[in-house]
């Protein structure tokens, strides 16, 4: 299998997305549950959740960087 087809199907896995959904709701809670005058739990929870954020958007474009490659053949 490729590296795109292993990312794939990194990605559709059931137990991946619900570790992903967890770990996000994990800092949203660390967020809701911080006192107000720690910012910096706030903030390390934040980073956590972009970088998850970007993590998820760098595995999902190199699974469909083969689709913008088929779709520029069609174009010309």
């Amino acid at each position: 299998m490729d590296r795109q087809g292993e990312i794939k199907s990194v990605l559709n896995t059931e137990s991946f997305i619900n570790e992903i959904e967890d770990m996000t709701k994990e800092c949203f809670n660390d967020i809701a549950n911080s006192n107000p005058e720690d910012t910096e739990a706030r903030e390390r929870a934040y980073n956590r959740i972009k970088a998850i954020e970007n993590m998820m958007t760098r595995l999902q474009s190199v699974v469909d960087s083969d689709k913008i490659k088929d779709k520029s053949w069609t174009i010309l």
